[in-house]
């Protein structure tokens, strides 16, 4: 299976419900008030929460970066409304070893009606089918249950404990490391 270039990498993508697309500038607002919210930024330790809009403005220019591309996010937009409720996308994209780790985030008001699953499982199917992926990493906060429950019915299987892996306002968080490979990968709907 081939790997697509960096122009094609990362297209849009479709759900049911929602539609997956790059960030634009247009977004800062969102991205900002995103990011600044501590329900999101809960347990999301590798990186600060936002506290201007310019450090938003300069995240999307990260993901648009076109050049040497190992990561992407997309937006997640809701198809009734239009409104963006959160990001999704790949980080450290190994392509010699076919491998990538993959982030997401939600907004509060949307969770618990299956937005994430639905948009994890299009990444999913995208980084196997288009990029040639034969693994997906998930490192997730060990007290992060929704997000580990979330990967595990999607079949991610626990790898091991990352200890002391991020360290926030002087405190080290463990981490749990999940995995996927392209093998095992099914989506939702055929798992029964």
């Amino acid at each position: 299976m081939g790997v697509t270039d960096d122009r094609t990498s990362f297209p849009d993508l479709a759900t049911e419900r929602l539609v997956l697309r790059g960030l634009c500038l247009d977004d800062t607002e969102f991205i900002f008030a995103h990011f600044s919210d501590p329900a999101v930024v809960q347990y999301l330790m590798d990186e600060p929460p936002l506290t201007d809009r310019t450090q938003a403005a300069d995240l999307i220019r990260f993901y648009l970066e076109p050049e040497g591309k190992d990561h992407n996010r997309w937006g997640l937009v809701r198809r009734d409304s239009g409104q963006l409720v959160g990001t999704c996308g790949y980080h450290r994209w190994d392509r010699r070893n076919r491998r990538a780790e993959i982030g997401y985030d939600l907004t509060p008001g949307c969770r618990g009606q299956g937005f994430m699953a639905e948009a994890v499982q299009a990444a999913l199917r995208h980084g196997f089918a288009r990029m040639g992926l034969n693994k997906v990493d998930a490192v997730v906060y060990v007290g992060n249950e929704p997000s580990r429950r979330l990967l595990q019915r999607l079949g991610f299987r626990q790898e091991g404990l990352l200890r002391d892996h991020y360290l926030v306002e002087g405190r080290f968080f463990d981490h749990a490391l999940h995995s996927l490979l392209g093998r095992e990968w099914r989506p939702c709907a055929e798992r029964g």
